[in-house]
């Protein structure tokens, strides 16, 4: 009996918080992009500090089961409360005000440990923000936390550190792949709005592939590396994960000094020819890399895929030829970490902490991957052959330039991975044929989500010439609406609120008269049920809200609504028919008047006739 009160008393203790936690906001962040939680921010349905907890309460609920975030910003909910108060004060940074982002853990945010998934970094704290931070700060960004990756960015197919194993937003059993695997796992989950990750190989565009969302590499020296922990000096790059092409855009827009991409929605394919690799998309029997056979599953999905844009008007030109057995030996030779303790010497000279150098991380405990053998790159004896390297590089990206030209081709297109995701204990190439080309080079590359084979995801990529960002973002952008891509949000991690019918109406009558200067006093009074309906009980939100959409429904426009200097509009409806009348009674007067001397000049030309005809006839007889 009494461990039935026990028990008893235990629910009682938990529905409460289960009950709030469930009705949080009359938005669900699960399915919406950051134009969305920006126009939602304008609105004011939320703001800024409600939605930084709001991704918190996700975080608590959902991350043990994935491992994808490293660190939480205990600041981002002051933070979150000074930007609402510069909204307040109508001062707008960007799209990206009060918008939370989350950081792979090897890109310096003050305040936060940066650990590339090291326990031997736990203590290594930044004195400043990464450039690429700084600048998303500047535009009112939050940062939220940092992210779990592959330590020190060496896998591609799996996200293993420290810190234990990141796991598939879609299903747990399978790897997210890597480096950035906990970057792009944490907004699968809506754990934030987007996240920054770094690539080297392939390490933005494989996770992105994995988790349904967009990823970028941009070209090769567009962002700057300043703050973050490198491996390849000549080949890291940060890139953005996101849920859409125009949020992606949005990002590398703001943390790049030179472009602002702008993408147009009436975007025509017909105006531009896509390369297709024959040996990227099926594969060539008996061959490695990014040639070998490609799983039946992906190169069908493929297939399907370039089908539907050439059934929206795309060129196609198939290609035959990118790498041979030499173009492939530069490709794979030029992939190295030999800068990898010139560059983290450099790094770690902007921060504090217990290791001070990269001989310090070799023999620290607190790392699953073996390091030592980087210790000879220290010596700076490779900065010797880097004059070949980059004159292999050169060569081959002359080679890719030669096929595009002689093919006419602004873009190539192929699946982001020519394998199927690997499971948390497997080890087995997954052949991108991205890490063995963009990379390389240095040019940009995307992946868009493609589809979903045995309900896990996989992503097209698209690669183009230096630079040409933009071109890759309305390409995407268009693929993303015709392949009806929507945001899709984990199915293992599902909102924590409802959104009921009376809120939905609510929003409905509110958006259509929120630039009626008549309901300012309700409309305000909306906007503040909005913002305190998570610390309302569910009974008082339902009829508050049923009140307010009484009135709104009842309401009428008075009288002397024309006295008003606020009603301009109906005084010049009123006036427009007023004169309209008076015309038409002037028209008609007119009109009367006219008939009216014309029926009389009749009646007295046949009087005058009448009496003529009379007196003639008098006369002749």
């Amino acid at each position: 009996m009494k461990l039935l009160k026990y028990i008893i008393l235990i629910i009682i203790f938990i529905m409460p918080i289960k009950v709030s936690a469930y009705e949080k906001s009359v938005i669900d962040i699960t399915n919406m992009s950051i134009e969305d939680l920006s126009d939602a921010l304008d609105k004011g349905y939320i703001t800024s500090e409600l939605l930084v907890k709001l991704y918190l309460d996700r975080i608590e609920a959902y991350n043990s089961d994935f491992n994808a975030i490293r660190e939480i910003n205990n600041d981002a909910v002051n933070e979150a409360k000074k930007l609402d108060e510069e909204r307040r004060e109508g001062i707008i940074r960007s799209s990206l005000h009060g918008i939370p982002i989350l950081v792979k853990t090897n890109i310096d945010v003050k305040g936060i440990p940066t650990t590339a998934g090291a326990k031997a970094l736990g203590d290594n704290y930044p004195n400043e923000d990464a450039e690429v931070i700084k600048k998303l700060k500047e535009a009112g960004a939050i940062i939220l936390g940092s992210t779990n990756m592959s330590e020190f960015a060496f896998q591609a197919s799996l996200s293993n550190s420290s810190y234990g194993n990141v796991k598939n937003a879609f299903n747990t059993l399978y790897s997210p792949n890597g480096s950035s695997g906990g970057s792009a796992v944490a907004v699968a989950l809506s754990f934030s709005a987007a996240s920054i990750g770094t690539d080297t190989n392939s390490s933005v565009r494989l996770p992105a592939s994995a988790a349904s969302l967009v990823g970028i590499r941009p070209t090769f020296g567009l962002l700057s590396s300043k703050g973050v922990i490198p491996y390849d000096i000549y080949r890291d790059t940060v890139g953005v994960i996101s849920k859409t092409v125009k949020d992606n855009a949005l990002i590398l827009s703001t943390i790049n000094d030179q472009y602002k991409y702008v993408i147009n929605d009436d975007f025509d394919l017909s105006n531009i020819k896509i390369g297709v690799i024959n040996a990227y998309v099926d594969g060539i029997s008996g061959a490695t890399g990014p040639h070998t056979i490609t799983d039946s599953d992906i190169k069908n999905l493929t297939h399907q895929k370039i089908t539907l844009l050439e059934s929206k008007g795309a060129n196609i030109v198939y290609i035959d030829k990118l790498l041979n057995d030499y173009y492939r030996n530069i490709a794979s030779s030029t992939m190295t970490g030999i800068s990898f303790c010139t560059g983290f010497n450099e790094y770690i000279k902007n921060t504090s902490g217990k290791v001070r150098s990269f001989k310090d991380l070799v023999y620290s405990n607190g790392h699953i991957y073996g390091i030592s053998g980087y210790l000879s790159g220290c010596t700076n004896n490779w900065k010797y052959s880097l004059p070949k390297t980059n004159a292999k590089k050169k060569e081959f990206e002359n080679h890719v330039l030669e096929i595009m030209k002689e093919n006419a081709v602004d873009v190539i297109i192929y699946p982001t991975v020519k394998a199927k995701l690997l499971k948390l204990n497997e080890s087995r190439s997954l052949n991108a044929p991205g890490g063995s080309l963009s990379s390389v080079i240095g040019y940009p590359s995307l992946t868009v989500p493609m589809g979903f084979i045995d309900n896990l995801p996989y992503g097209l990529e698209i690669f183009s010439t230096k630079y040409n960002e933009e071109m890759l973002y309305n390409l995407a952008n268009v693929f993303e609406t015709i392949n009806n891509n929507e945001i899709i949000n984990s199915p293992l991690a599902l909102s924590l609120y409802e959104i009921p019918d009376y809120i939905s109406e609510l929003k409905k009558l509110y958006e259509l008269n929120l630039e009626n200067k008549y309901f300012n006093d309700i409309n305000n009074r909306i906007k503040t049920y909005f913002l305190n309906y998570s610390q309302k009980k569910k009974k008082k939100n339902e009829d508050d809200a049923l009140n307010l959409i009484k009135e709104y429904k009842e309401n009428k426009i008075p009288n002397n609504i024309l006295k008003s200097n606020n009603h301009k509009t109906y005084k010049i409806i009123l006036i427009i028919i007023s004169l309209s009348i008076i015309l038409s009674f002037i028209i008609i007067y007119t009109i009367l008047i006219k008939s009216l001397k014309r029926v009389s000049k009749k009646i007295k030309n046949l009087k005058i006739g009448g009496k003529y005809v009379r007196r003639s006839k008098k006369s002749n007889g």
